[in-house]
């Protein structure tokens, strides 16, 4: 399928959304969350319902229903710098879906990529479907599986890019993500000259932790610092140098048109060894999350 008619198809899978007027149109609570879906100025916003408060949380993805292919999302946005290591992925694993707006866009842009789409609330599949443009198909996967489970299971599958999107709410616990084992777990399942990016929130109690534990895990380290998150890119083959970086954004940019400042995001990444707040002198007296240390 040409790119015109990915967009045509995805345009018309959420046409039906126009109509329907602003505000609550879904909520459910599963077992594992409590998930409103919301409409509110053209776009469709996915949010976990605190359910100590009742507050919302996120939102989780934001979509808009006439330009569904722009990013709104910082982290987002810079997850697509996974394409810097590799412009042309043939596998991608998305450990988090929400509303699988990652998922759209990697499906739309490249034609043969398989993208194993992996969460832990069967919830998501079909709220993917009906509000965020989803389809499943022999390239857009999904499995219902603790994200570590799938990555730990015997299989020869390796990939090209793996992204932690995986976000906590308050009866969450995601910290068995993060540790050093967990690392180790996904470089195993990272093709040579793979990468892994990871979101790790600010507010979360263990941000430094998170942030050493990641970069002691990889040779090479760049980040992108956004307002309540830190993106991190882990790989071992190679450091990008701004050169590169530069000239491939404009490349890539050039070649799909992306409906969101890729090259910007693309100039704000920074070696977290040579930041001040991330150097290894600075964070010298930080633990390194092991398994066993988790929950301390």
């Amino acid at each position: 399928m040409s790119q015109q008619h990915s967009a045509e198809a995805i345009s018309q899978r959420l046409g039906a959304l126009k109509a329907l007027p602003d505000g609550v149109l879904h909520d459910q609570a599963t077992p594992l969350h409590h998930i409103r879906i919301i409409k509110d100025s053209g776009q469709i916003q996915f949010y976990f319902v605190d359910p100590s408060s009742g507050e919302l949380d996120g939102p989780m993805s934001r979509i808009e229903i006439d330009r569904p292919l722009r990013l709104l999302a910082g982290y987002t946005q810079a997850a697509m710098l996974t394409l810097l290591w590799n412009p042309a992925p043939a596998r991608i694993c998305l450990l988090g879906m929400a509303g699988g707006r990652l998922a759209l866009l990697f499906h739309h842009y490249f034609a043969t990529v398989v993208i194993d789409n992996v969460d832990i609330d069967p919830a998501v599949v079909a709220i993917a479907s009906q509000y965020f443009g989803i389809v499943f198909d022999d390239r857009q996967r999904i499995t219902i599986q603790d994200a570590r489970v799938f990555l730990s299971a015997p299989s020869a599958q390796l990939y090209d890019i793996i992204i932690m999107d995986a976000f906590r709410d308050a009866t969450d616990d995601l910290n068995h993500l993060a540790t050093r084992q967990f690392y180790q777990i996904c470089k195993r399942r990272l093709a040579p000259g793979g990468v892994l990016c990871v979101n790790i929130l600010k507010s979360d109690r263990l941000f430094i932790e998170k942030i050493k534990t990641c970069m002691s895990s990889f040779r090479h380290i760049l980040i992108a610092e956004l307002k309540r998150s830190l993106v991190v890119f882990g790989n071992d083959r190679r450091q990008l140098s701004n050169e590169y970086i530069a000239a491939n954004a404009a490349l890539l940019q050039r070649r799909h048109a992306f409906d969101f400042p890729f090259q910007e995001r693309a100039a704000a990444l920074q070696s977290a060894r040579a930041t001040a707040a991330y150097s290894s002198q600075a964070l010298r007296a930080v633990r390194v999350l092991d398994d066993q240390n988790i929950s301390s």
